[in-house]
């Protein structure tokens, strides 16, 4: 009988389970809603910054706007974008 008794008073919820599982719940759904309002505000940039740009495209047109965007671009040297270590380094390297 000891082991049934155990047995229930593990798996019953007590109010302090319940509690711990609409923690767990709530966390997740401010986690969720966090995710989706970043995302959101996101889109919002990106569709602000194509309504300008097209906005400067039918003001000034295409090419004002493309020699604009073209000295906005300064030129940076052209290197790697990830570091690689030299792989003769290396123990086992012929």
């Amino acid at each position: 009988m000891g082991w049934m008794n155990r047995l229930a008073t593990k798996y019953i919820l007590t109010p302090e389970k319940l509690a711990e599982n609409e923690l767990r719940d709530t966390r997740l759904a401010l986690y969720q809603s966090e995710r989706q309002l970043l995302e959101a505000e996101m889109r919002v940039d990106y569709y602000r910054n194509v309504l300008s740009f097209l906005e400067a495209i039918s003001a000034d047109g295409v090419e004002s706007v493309a020699e604009s965007q073209r000295s906005k671009l300064s030129p940076q040297p052209q290197g790697p974008q990830r570091l690689t270590p030299d792989l003769n380094t290396y123990r086992g390297a012929a």
